[in-house]
């Protein structure tokens, strides 16, 4: 699930803002807790990566086939023609940050996704020795607060994880201009009510206090 980054919701200490602040101003620890009280999630554990982390780890993975459109082709080096690709580092990081094409940031939240899909389908394919070698390799490059042990203790259980379904959230939001553009979920409450039904398949689930509150400001 990608939450666009504009979305307009409470973070602590910094009133109504664009959820993608919440990082910058208290890091992984903050975008934590303003995802868990604007959403009723309940998120302990993080992996976060920087430009240059995510080109090491597609290369390191031996690059990611994806299919390009006409339209991707002239943001990404190396490839003149729309067709399936195996992408590197450089191209793949290219390829998930397009801004300017059909969709806006919503199609570009959907490639960021369709990487991360993409080198988690790559791993699945790899033995043992391979994935102790591939995280002693990247582990130093993430900030993380998963242990070593926690990540080592998955590998029996990789090659049956199964990412079925990729989403956008909010469902349906209403852009407002004040010093910026954001864009506000419609309602904060039924677009909860639908994350948890989709996610958890919680049918009849009721929002807690906190998200009713911020749905009425």
């Amino acid at each position: 699930v990608s939450v666009y980054r504009d979305t307009y919701v409470q973070i602590e200490g910094h009133g109504l803002d664009k959820i993608t602040h919440a990082y910058a101003y208290g890091s992984a620890p903050l975008a934590l807790k303003t995802l868990n009280y604007n959403l009723d999630l309940n998120i302990k554990e993080f992996v976060t990566v920087n430009f240059d982390a995510v080109k090491d780890i597609v290369d390191a993975v031996g690059g990611i086939q994806m299919q390009i459109t006409s339209e991707e082709v002239s943001h990404i080096s190396g490839i003149n023609k729309a067709g399936t690709y195996n992408l590197t580092g450089e191209q793949a990081l290219a390829y998930a940050r397009i801004r300017y094409a059909t969709g806006g940031d919503y199609k570009r939240t959907e490639r960021m996704r369709d990487v991360l899909i993409a080198v988690a389908n790559k791993v699945k394919t790899m033995n043992v020795s391979q994935l102790n070698k591939l995280v002693d390799e990247l582990l130093p490059k993430v900030y993380t607060n998963i242990t070593a042990s926690d990540i080592f203790s998955l590998f029996p259980s990789i090659a049956s994880f199964n990412i079925t379904e990729s989403i956008g959230w909010p469902y349906e939001t209403k852009g407002i201009t004040l010093d910026r553009w954001y864009g506000v979920p419609v309602t904060l409450e039924s677009n909860v009510k639908q994350l948890h039904n989709e996610l958890f398949g919680e049918e009849n689930y009721e929002p807690s206090e906190n998200v009713k509150v911020l749905s009425s400001i």
